[in-house]
């Protein structure tokens, strides 16, 4: 079972002054400031403020684990900034006017510094590097650690005082301790937050060694910034994932006309039509470069068989967007495919800059009948950003198909769905804090036909079902569940309440 080494810091103020890059408020602050700070208290804990030597095994040994797991109280950027005036370092300057017997004042020296704080809501911040039961490694550094965890007192700018604490938990007690979930993410997506690396002790230490010798005689020698650290992504558990993506317009080869396409009975088809062109373009001599196409492209395994298990969800999306129309004082309606959206899963935008270097201009063929040409659509488009902005209030356009079968019991309807979600990408903790969740055969939207009179994919199966949905936070799209989100059923779209 794993472990985890719970490195605490507990804020004894209700805000933050950490920085990250650009300037800009940090929260919650990177492994790296606390590790900074480990490595401070242990200099001062074993009186080695010249040399630190008892904790640098320990030291090192925790430089050269993976990013941890954050477990973070709510922190919020103030809206506004507050000014400082600080004193400027002349002060050997007014001395020197006093002793010739001029009048000066420190107070004419000084520097405006405008302070934006990150309020917080919660005192605490967890660090979770997990540990094998078999880490031996560990064991000889767990006293040092924990000592010099416990050591720690501030956080960030000298006014952010903190109390430090350390100790071994089981995963267990991870999952009940309190506040917002950061992971670190495999595509370096969300908050960019420093993290130390082997070499990162080592760089410390010389940094420090600069800075005391930075004066030798009237010389000034500049200390070098630090390098030696590495820079992780790291998102919420309830942040929404983020999906690459590319929207065409589908042009006619006339320019008289504007193709659409009914989108009960179209939909799948118009899915179908530019999965076929983008197989096209990928399987062209010389052509796609990121191995088969049978998967990403095609949804299929080399023997043609549909894609089931763990690497299901590595594929492209085709969505059809039906177009959202104003109807004077109706509101709105939902109407005609004119939009069609490519999705890729989080960490895959090199696929989605290539075709979206080479499908601009592709033909749409049916029957042997081109019926529409691909066309750049941009992504201010108002259709378009209802399908990918984000919001807590969500609504289908095309209905979900369930993923496994209800026996028209309520409860078991509703776990399908919520896995469906999960299975979609959202988090569990995301898809556990939905405040509203609804379904039915008629729609929620204007425009919409019975759920139950879309026409499905082959080989789809099971019943569908219109969805709205309320998240505790809000979600950016596209969105799309269930068994037929590959080819554009299950499709939501923002509701005008939600923006």
């Amino acid at each position: 079972m794993t472990s985890f080494l719970n490195i605490t810091v507990r804020f004894l103020q209700p805000y933050s002054h950490g920085r990250g890059d650009g300037g800009e408020p940090e929260w919650p602050p990177s492994p790296l400031r606390v590790f900074q700070a480990l490595v401070n208290a242990a200099a001062a804990r074993w009186n080695e403020r010249m040399r630190l030597e008892y904790a640098t095994p320990a030291l090192t040994w925790l430089a050269k684990q993976p990013a941890p797991a954050i477990v973070a109280a709510v922190g919020v950027a103030s809206d506004s900034k507050y000014r400082l005036y600080v004193p400027d370092n002349v002060a050997d300057k007014v001395a020197k006017s006093w002793s010739g017997g001029r009048d000066g004042s420190i107070a004419e020296y000084r520097t405006e510094k405008d302070v934006r704080p990150t309020n917080l809501n919660g005192e605490a911040v967890h660090y979770l590097y997990p540990l094998a039961d078999s880490d031996s490694e560990f064991a000889k550094h767990r006293e040092t650690l924990i000592t010099a965890a416990r050591s720690i007192t501030h956080l960030g700018w000298g006014v952010d005082m903190v109390a430090g604490d350390a100790s071994v938990i089981t995963e267990e007690a991870a999952a009940q301790l309190a506040g917002e979930r950061w992971r670190p993410t495999a595509d370096g997506s969300g908050t960019s937050l420093r993290v130390a690396q082997a070499g990162t002790l080592e760089a410390l230490t010389k940094k420090h060694t600069e800075f005391l010798n930075r004066l030798d005689g009237s010389n000034f020698k500049p200390v070098s910034p630090l390098t030696a650290f590495d820079t992780v992504g790291y998102r919420r558990a309830t942040d929404p994932v983020c999906r690459p993506r590319i929207a065409f317009r589908i042009a006619s080869v006339d320019p008289d006309e504007h193709p659409s396409f009914d989108t009960p009975r179209r939909c799948r088809d118009v899915a179908a039509w530019v999965r076929h062109v983008t197989g096209v373009v990928c399987d062209a001599s010389g052509g796609w470069p990121f191995g088969r196409t049978d998967g990403f492209v095609h949804g299929h395994t080399e023997n043609g068989d549909r894609l089931t298990g763990p690497d299901a969800g590595q594929r492209f999306m085709y969505l059809p967007l039906p177009s959202i129309e104003r109807r004077g004082d109706s509101g709105e309606y939902v109407g005609a495919i004119r939009r069609v959206l490519i999705a890729a899963p989080p960490g895959f935008q090199d696929r989605i800059d290539w075709i979206a270097r080479r499908l601009p201009g592709q033909e749409l063929v049916w029957d042997g009948t081109v019926i529409g040409l691909l066309q750049d659509l941009s992504a201010s488009d108002w259709v378009c950003r209802r399908y990918t902005e984000s919001s807590c209030v969500w609504s289908t356009v095309t209905p979900v198909v369930w993923p496994g079968h209800d026996d028209h019991d309520a409860r078991k309807a509703e776990r399908i769905l919520r896995k469906a979600f999960i299975d979609a990408g959202l988090s569990r903790e995301l898809v556990d804090g939905i405040v509203e969740l609804e379904w039915r055969n008629v729609g929620f939207r204007a425009g919409l036909d019975l759920a139950s009179n879309y026409a499905r994919p082959d080989q789809l199966h099971g019943r569908m079902y219109h969805v709205r949905v309320r998240f505790p936070e809000p979600v950016s799209g596209p969105l799309a569940v269930g068994a037929g989100r590959f080819r554009g059923l299950g499709l939501f779209a923002t509701e005008t309440a939600g923006r």
